[in-house]
């Protein structure tokens, strides 16, 4: 009878090897943190318009400013334009000129002939409206962003509320618009609340590494439309936070005049100012501060008290005014702009403000003002 042979198998105990244990781990974080950051991008590849249209819109040119179209728009069933801003940005200047421009300017639409800006908007959308705007100011327009008013409470509750300067209460988002709208606000100051508002609103964007910045990013979507990437736009709001808006933005009105006809009113530009307009807007003027530009204000209309007037609109605006005063007559019938100094980035500048003035270079060797204002009979009285 045999018996079978009894074997004993000795088992070798493998150390666990704990730099190897943490790459793993480590690796497994990274491919979580790849496939939640996936779908993060996949939804904010949305917010880029890629449209026929949009890729009409032309590339920025080398050395040229970037021209941005950003208007807000309210109502869900028809929305309406309700707020329009054409920026210029130069990156490597690190500052921003802003022409405001009223939504009810008038425009020539193909096909419909003259429209408001918002019209033109209803009447041929995105397109329609973009290029009006282009053509009244005879530029590119490189970029648009929308923003739908009606998303901006839900957005700003969606990010976890939004800080804002300490003179202006927020509870919550369902105050935002109230903010906006209150009652006696000219529409400068209530442009500057939207400004404050999205200005909030992007810095909360960018806070925190960049997993935190497209989760924040992807719970505003709803409220943007833009043929910006996500990455162009997150790296043009983490640009802005390198910026003092008071140091590095000026803002003008679009010059014109308001039109009050039985079927309504509008905006009518001022065609002869568009063209300084637009060159305040592109030109590289002025490195010299505003509070540097010295101006005499002139009364060349007659109307007693409008230099005086114009003079604190100056001042009001950083220039430096050194003297009020009458000049040799009352019959200019258009204001005029002179430049004391060879250079006219001085003139220019103060051209922009003063609505449908015609500006001239007289020197005056030793002349202690770099501009002269002469307040001429087109000057608007109201």
């Amino acid at each position: 009878m045999g018996y079978g042979q009894l074997y004993y198998i000795k088992t070798k105990r493998r150390r666990v090897n704990k730099g190897r244990l943490f790459f793993l781990l480590v690796l497994c974080g990274f491919l979580v943190t790849v496939l939640i950051s996936m779908r993060f991008v996949n939804v904010l590849s949305a917010i880029q318009d890629t449209s026929a249209w949009a890729k009409t819109l032309p590339a920025v040119a080398d050395g040229e400013r970037e021209h941005y179209l950003a208007y807000a728009v309210a109502g869900k069933s028809s929305p309406a334009v309700v707020e329009i801003a054409l920026i210029a940005y130069h990156p490597g200047k690190q500052n921003f000129r802003v022409i405001h421009i009223p939504f009810g300017t008038l425009v020539e639409l193909p096909d419909y002939g003259p429209v408001t800006l918002d019209r033109a908007y209803e009447l041929a959308g995105k397109s329609g409206f973009t290029r009006s705007v282009a053509d009244l100011l005879g530029i590119n327009i490189h970029y648009y962003l929308e923003i739908d008013e009606d998303e901006l409470p839900k957005t700003v509750d969606r990010v976890g509320g939004v800080k804002l300067p300490a003179h202006i209460m927020l509870g919550s988002g369902g105050d935002v618009l109230d903010l906006i709208y209150a009652d006696g606000l000219t529409s400068s100051e209530r442009l500057e609340r939207r400004r404050l508002v999205l200005a909030a609103l992007a810095a909360r964007i960018t806070e925190g590494n960049w997993l935190q910045k497209l989760k924040t990013l992807h719970a505003a979507t709803p409220l943007i439309s833009t043929n910006l990437s996500w990455r162009k736009l997150l790296m043009s709001l983490d640009s802005l936070k390198k910026f003092s808006y008071s140091e590095t933005t000026k803002v003008l009105l679009l010059p014109g005049s308001e039109q009050i006809l039985p079927e309504g009113s509008f905006w009518k530009a001022n065609e002869k100012q568009l063209p300084v307009i637009v060159s305040w807007l592109d030109d590289d003027i002025s490195s010299l501060p505003r509070a540097e530009i010295t101006v005499e204000v002139l009364n060349g209309c007659g109307v007693k008290g409008m230099a005086t007037l114009v003079a604190s609109i100056l001042q009001a605006e950083g220039f430096t005014v050194v003297r009020v005063g009458n000049a040799d007559h009352y019959d200019y019938p258009v204001s005029m702009v002179i430049s004391r100094v060879s250079l006219v980035d001085g003139a220019r500048e103060v051209a922009a403000v003063i609505p449908g003035a015609d500006m001239r270079k007289e020197e005056i060797a030793g002349s202690d003002v770099m501009v002269t204002v002469i307040i001429g009979k087109n000057y608007p009285k109201e």
